[in-house]
C-alpha cells in the first residue's frame, strides 16, 4: 500500500468516526438545539468536502481562498441564525419528526457521495471527474464511498443492537454495501461481489416484508443490470441507503 493511500485511509477513518459520533448524538437529541447541531455538523462537512474538491481540482492560492470562503460564508450565517433563535430552540422539544429525519438521512448520504469525490480526486486526479456524468460515476462507484458508508451503517445498526433492538430487515443492506461490484475494476472482484450482493439481496427479500422486500427486489434487478449499465444500480444504492437511515433514525 502506498504512503498516499495510507494517509487518505487514515483521514477517511477520521471522517467515519466523526459521522458515527453524529449518528450517536442524533439518537440522543431531545430539543431543537440538538437538531441545529446535526444540521450544522452535516452541512459543514459537506462544504468542507466541496471546498477540498475545488482545491484538489486546481491547487492554487485562489482555489484555496475559494475553499476557505465556501466554509466561512456557510458557517457564519448558520451561527448567527442559531444565536438569534437559541431560546426558541432550547424550549422546543424534538419529537423525531419525519421531515428532519429524512433531511438528516439525505445529508448523511450526500456527505458520503462528496467524500467519494474528494478522496477520488486526491487519489486519481481530477481527469476522471471532468464531466458531471463521470463525477457522479466515480464518486459513487468507489471504495471511498462504499466502505465508509458501510462502516457507518454497521455502527448505527450496532448502536441499536446493543440496546436490544434488532431490525433484521435492514441488516442485509449492510452486506450489499460490503460487496459493491463497481468498487474495483478487477474482473474477479466484479463477479465475486455480484454473487455476494445478489445473495444478500435474496436474503433480504426472504426475511422482509412490505417496503424492504420491494427495496431488495429492485436492488437485485439493478445488480443484474450492471452487465449493461451502472446508473440504475447507483440510484438504487443511494435510495436504499437513505431509506436505511430514515428507518433506523426514526425509531
Amino acid at each position: 500500500m502506498s504512503d498516499e493511500l495510507i494517509v487518505l485511509s487514515f483521514i477517511a477513518s477520521i471522517m467515519v468516526i466523526i459521522i458515527v459520533l453524529i449518528l450517536y448524538y442524533t439518537e440522543k437529541i431531545r430539543t431543537y438545539v440538538g437538531v441545529f447541531f446535526i444540521y450544522f455538523s452535516l452541512v459543514m462537512m459537506i462544504t468542507m468536502f466541496i471546498g477540498a474538491s475545488v482545491y484538489l481540482i486546481s491547487p492554487s492560492t485562489l482555489s484555496l481562498a475559494i475553499a476557505f470562503g465556501i466554509n466561512t460564508f456557510t458557517m457564519i450565517p448558520l451561527i448567527i441564525y442559531f444565536l438569534l433563535n437559541i431560546s426558541k430552540f432550547s424550549n422546543t422539544k424534538f419529537n423525531r419528526e419525519r421531515i428532519h429525519i429524512a433531511i438528516f438521512s439525505l445529508l448523511l448520504v450526500l456527505n458520503e457521495i462528496l467524500m467519494g469525490s474528494t478522496f477520488g480526486i486526491a487519489q486519481f486526479g481530477p481527469s476522471k471527474f471532468s464531466t458531471l456524468y463521470y463525477a457522479f460515476y466515480y464518486s459513487i462507484n468507489s471504495y471511498w464511498f462504499f466502505y465508509p458508508m458501510m462502516a457507518e451503517m454497521l455502527a448505527l445498526y450496532l448502536l441499536h443492537y446493543l440496546r436490544g433492538l434488532t431490525y433484521r430487515e435492514v441488516f442485509p443492506l449492510i452486506g450489499v454495501a460490503a460487496f459493491p461490484p463497481t468498487a474495483s475494476d478487477y474482473q474477479d472482484w466484479f463477479y465475486s461481489a455480484l454473487i455476494f450482493s445478489l445473495g444478500f439481496s435474496a436474503f433480504g427479500i426472504m426475511i422482509s416484508k412490505d417496503l424492504w422486500r420491494y427495496v431488495y427486489s429492485v436492488l437485485a434487478v439493478c445488480i443484474l443490470i450492471l452487465f449493461f449499465n451502472t446508473i440504475a444500480y447507483d440510484v438504487a444504492i443511494i435510495t436504499s441507503m437513505i431509506l436505511y437511515y430514515i428507518n433506523l433514525l426514526s425509531r
